[in-house]
């Protein structure tokens, strides 16, 4: 037993006084330099680790920790000196300074040989572009073209030949003569499906690479305008592809909830309630560190009563002569609720506005009911006699029974939501009135419909 444990203490050792990993460079002609091995994140670099290099021009990229696997480019200052695949931990390479890229030997890794012969080959075709009519050009460039497809068919499975397709454009089939609209939402809906094919999501080293953040935030920005239902759909299928417990995977989970949370077309939070409740929140293997859990569960909880189509919670208020006015007590054909701060110059300047187009809001069965959100009454009655705002309701939290953070989602002033007859959200941000009046003749549109 004393051995064993002697063992597993010897081991432990091991673990922190041998270097995780250790690249050995060489680069004839360089010396007395600093150099960088940084890898890609969206349109950025990180830095993972520097060397000195010598007199005699060698270096040793080394440290305690596993390098993450990606895609990573050797620099100089600000200057890009050549790229290299980290794949394995361990190896070395060779160039000079008359050519660091085309010149680069490696030894000791499979996949970084692998992504650099192919960098050599493409660059001697391109070479032939020098001096070349357009013709020949185009010659030239479908001859990369295939190479490249041919290199990625030849070595599929690798992590070069993940990159290289990455860079691969998807083809989507040309319109037909005298195109109809339904064939150009077909061309566009085999887009959207295709879009990720020659993206390997289950490769968690795609995440250190140029190809998987500018591919994301493109594509957010194309589907923010479909169904929430289809939104969920889509970041279902697309975060699933991923490795499980990855970084990869937080990552893509992250973008979804960050497009989402406060989105910029009304209704699509629910995407982001969807995403944060099943991949971060209810899921005991998503990686997420506690105060991450902890802060979307609150976003979450304070998002979901406010959600459209929801009925919301009543207020127990009171007027300014102290009766009872609850929220569910108001009788319209709709609602405009408005929890403001006194104080806050514009929850202020809001009011004016409503005051001054309110008579376009009541033709159409609209009263607004203008709840303080604030502790101090002294100065909301003082704000109902300042602004003048005897048209509408005007009441307030004497009880201490609303809490407009939680129930109303108010996390700053004003927090406007319009509702219908049954109280039912239509609308839960702060819209022109114009906007409201569009919301009320698309429900009144229903109404007639319906008969």
């Amino acid at each position: 037993m004393k051995n064993f444990i002697a063992l597993i203490f010897f081991f432990l050792i091991s673990q922190n006084a041998f270097p995780q990993h250790r690249i050995e460079l060489k680069i004839k002609g360089l010396r007395d330099s600093t150099l960088y091995l940084v890898h890609h994140y969206e349109d950025t670099f990180l830095s993972q680790d520097t060397a000195k290099i010598n007199a005699s021009g060698f270096a040793v990229f080394e440290g305690k920790k596993k390098l993450p696997q990606g895609f990573y480019v050797v620099a100089m200052g600000r200057t890009r000196i050549f790229d290299v695949i980290i794949n394995d931990q361990n190896f070395s390479m060779e160039t000079d300074t008359t050519d660091y890229t085309n010149n680069l030997k490696i030894t000791g890794s499979v996949e970084a040989k692998l992504f650099q012969d192919f960098i050599s080959q493409a660059n001697a075709k391109a070479q032939k572009l020098k001096g070349a009519n357009d013709t020949q050009k185009r010659l030239i460039y479908n001859d990369l073209e295939k190479f490249q497809k041919d290199y990625v068919k030849a070595h599929e499975g690798t992590f070069t030949a993940n990159i290289l397709k990455a860079g691969e454009e998807i083809e989507v089939p040309p319109l037909p003569k005298n195109a109809t609209l339904k064939d150009t939402i077909n061309q566009s809906n085999y887009y959207f499906k295709h879009y990720w094919d020659n993206i390997n999501l289950s490769d968690e080293r795609m995440l250190r690479t140029p190809f998987v953040g500018k591919k994301i935030d493109t594509y957010l920005k194309n589907i923010s305008f479909f169904e929430p239902d289809t939104i969920i759909q889509i970041a279902e299928n697309i975060i699933e592809k991923t490795p499980r417990k990855s970084d990869l995977r937080k990552y893509v989970v992250g973008k979804f909830a960050q497009k989402f949370i406060a989105p910029e077309i009304m209704g699509r939070e629910g995407v982001y309630i969807h995403v944060a409740e099943k991949y971060i929140i209810n899921d005991p293997e998503s990686g997420w560190d506690t105060s991450s859990i902890r802060r979307n569960k609150e976003y979450v909880i304070k998002m979901k009563p406010v959600m459209l189509g929801n009925k919301i919670l009543n207020m127990d208020m009171t007027d300014t002569l102290d009766v009872y006015t609850p929220l569910y007590g108001v009788k319209a054909n709709y609602t405009l609720v408005m929890i403001y701060d006194p104080e806050c110059h514009h929850c202020q300047e809001t009011t004016k506005k409503l005051l001054d187009e309110y008579p376009k809001l009541s033709a159409k069965g609209v009263k607004i009911y203008l709840a303080c959100g604030t502790r101090d009454k002294k100065k909301w009655l003082n704000f109902v006699k300042e602004f003048k705002t005897k048209p509408f309701i005007n009441v307030y939290d004497s009880y201490t029974m609303t809490d407009f953070a939680n129930n109303f989602n108010t996390t700053v002033y004003p927090n406007l939501l319009f509702l219908d007859k049954d109280k039912k959200i239509l609308a839960n941000k702060k819209l022109d009135v114009e906007q409201y009046l569009k919301i009320i003749a698309v429900e009144e549109n229903k109404k007639v419909v319906k008969k």
